[in-house]
């Protein structure tokens, strides 16, 4: 029913407003999907950034820094944490998935040089 109702606006539009009016339609259809999954990207960037730098400083160190600013309980960080839906369109983690991030990249390095 959806599809339906998609193409059926699609045309509505374009007969009212051309092929401009079509491309806005689609824009506008599309654009927020093509945000969060742009976003998400950036995201994953900066995780990896973290997991560069840790290999850099060692992560327990890394991970204590980060810690330490969880810890201070500011304003940004708390906002951050609240967080619910504009989480899925925000390219910048919150200190808690950077942590829980290094958490990870940890234990599989830790396993890798044990085993």
């Amino acid at each position: 029913m959806l599809v339906v109702l998609v193409i059926l606006g699609a045309a509505l539009v374009f007969s009212v407003f051309g092929t401009l009016g079509f491309w806005v339609y689609l824009l506008l259809l599309f654009g927020p999907f093509l945000e969060q999954r742009f976003s998400q990207v950036r995201r994953n960037l900066k995780l990896k950034g973290d997991e560069e730098a840790s290999k850099l400083v060692g992560v327990r160190p890394f991970l204590a820094v980060l810690e330490k600013i969880e810890s201070l309980g500011m304003e940004d960080v708390k906002r951050a944490k609240r967080r619910r839906l504009s989480r899925y369109f925000s390219s910048k983690p919150s200190i808690t998935e950077r942590i829980l991030n290094l958490r990870r990249v940890g234990n599989n390095h830790s396993l890798i040089v044990s085993g």
